[in-house]
């Protein structure tokens, strides 16, 4: 019983505390919302430019009635679910290999260094020549901003491994995959989620700018046409969204990594 009652009071406690850090973090929006609406109000905003706050939710609320921003989110979701997923398959792998085998990173490191520079915007008209106007020039604009994070963290999670970690697993003579899987992944994977909640940032990004460019769907087609239709309470509702989902998306990888990976907690605070 005193076990159960200590559980109920530390949930208590983190959710307070919890509550507390979000009402703290909601003053500045909230007060910046006030003078916004104030100014408004006064006539001393072009209502053109800079519609006032009531606006912006009364025409959020039309587009919610009628379904139009939820079919839109979920086009962009479902094109950043998808391209997340095969980032992941295709740069973790990577990562493992090269901080697995020297002679590897010797020799791909340059290449990747190269593309590395060159934003994943750039590629758009590529990508689009290559795999047309449909779904997959959108996601191939994703993966590339959102593989080097996560490559490159998985990398260093895996160079910055305790060398005596790699000695008791030869002394043991643990076979390959067990090496991969119970030692180098679990020690590289708070490596591995600081480059994911970076991914994915740079990956919403990116699907953002291609919808933006080239779509007939998805949040950034949402704000174009707010554009080309001249209602800019629907360009503001599109910026709105597109930093609130960043910001969910972010909370809840780093939820996950807490639950997921408790000793990496652990270590922040000693």
């Amino acid at each position: 019983m005193k076990d159960d009652s200590q559980q109920k009071l530390q949930l208590l406690r983190s959710g307070f505390k919890t509550t507390v850090k979000w009402g703290q973090g909601a003053v500045f929006p909230i007060l910046i919302i006030l003078i916004w609406q104030y100014f408004a109000i006064s006539g001393r905003l072009n209502p053109y430019l800079l519609p006032p706050p009531t606006h912006i939710m009364r025409s959020f609320l039309d587009l919610l009635d009628n379904g139009k921003i939820g079919e839109q989110v979920l086009t962009s979701l479902y094109r950043l679910g998808l391209g997340m997923v095969i980032t992941i398959l295709i740069a973790v792998p990577l990562g493992l290999a090269l901080g697995w085998f020297p002679r590897i990173e010797k020799l791909l490191t340059p290449t990747l260094t190269f593309l590395q520079q060159i934003p994943a915007i750039a590629w758009i008209p590529v990508f689009i020549l290559w795999f047309g106007i449909g779904e997959s020039s959108k996601i191939a604009v994703l993966i590339y901003a959102s593989f080097f994070p996560v490559f490159i963290n998985t990398f260093f999670g895996i160079q910055s491994l305790d060398p005596k970690l790699k000695e008791v697993s030869n002394i043991f003579c643990l076979r390959f995959k067990t090496k991969i899987l119970r030692v180098f992944l679990p020690s590289a994977a708070p490596y591995f989620f600081v480059g994911l909640r970076l991914g994915l940032s740079n990956g919403w990004r990116a699907l953002v700018a291609a919808e933006i460019i080239n779509a007939s769907r998805g949040i950034g087609y949402l704000l174009m046409e707010g554009r080309n239709l001249a209602q800019p309470e629907q360009i503001f509702i599109s910026i709105f969204i597109i930093g609130f989902l960043g910001t969910a998306m972010d909370y809840g990888l780093r939820t996950l990594e807490k639950r997921l990976l408790p000793w990496s907690q652990m270590q922040e605070k000693s």
